[in-house]
């Protein structure tokens, strides 16, 4: 994270993550959103009542996975903190069931996890930084919260927000 910051990046995608709540990535986490930088974080596979940090903390944008009939992952954490500041996770969730991934050796593999949706959301923040350069992490978290909607059948403490929409998120920057 340190080089990625070094490197002005704008928006930081990562797969990992201790299981349950540890603050060893916080102070980075917190240096990333004073650098304007936006940490996109897989929130785990653990199922209901999980997380790993550093996708539980409240300043990561935490990405759960959700199937291509739109309903959660059974594996996808989620999990309901006591604390003002995002107390659900995952903020929002993405495709992460059967997405197609380069193999090891050579050729590709279907994959499920929060860490093959995780890369949906990152791309669209960049996506939407490179629509909008003067715009901050903030605003381009908070157009993607906009644009998210529930879909049937899902629930806020599975998906928190819901699904994000691209052409949603670009209006909402304006």
């Amino acid at each position: 994270m340190d080089w990625a910051i070094a490197q002005e990046v704008r928006v930081l995608s990562l797969s990992l993550g201790f299981r349950g709540w540890w603050d060893d990535f916080l102070a980075l986490t917190t240096l990333l959103r004073e650098r304007n930088v936006l940490p996109v974080f897989a929130v785990g596979n653990e199922g209901p009542g999980t997380s790993r940090s550093p996708g539980n903390y409240a300043e990561a944008l935490s990405v759960g996975a959700h199937d291509n009939q739109k309903h959660v992952a059974y594996f996808s954490s989620s999990q309901r903190f006591d604390r003002k500041a995002d107390a659900i996770v995952p903020d929002l969730v993405a495709p992460g069931v059967s997405v197609t991934s380069a193999k090891p050796g050579g050729g590709y593999q279907s994959m499920d996890g929060s860490s093959m949706a995780t890369p949906h959301v990152a791309g669209l923040a960049a996506l939407l930084m490179e629509a909008r350069p003067e715009r901050t992490a903030a605003e381009i978290e908070a157009a993607i919260f906009a644009s998210c909607r529930l879909a049937d059948g899902m629930t806020e403490d599975r998906a928190h927000r819901g699904m994000p929409d691209g052409v949603r998120a670009l209006a909402a920057l304006g």
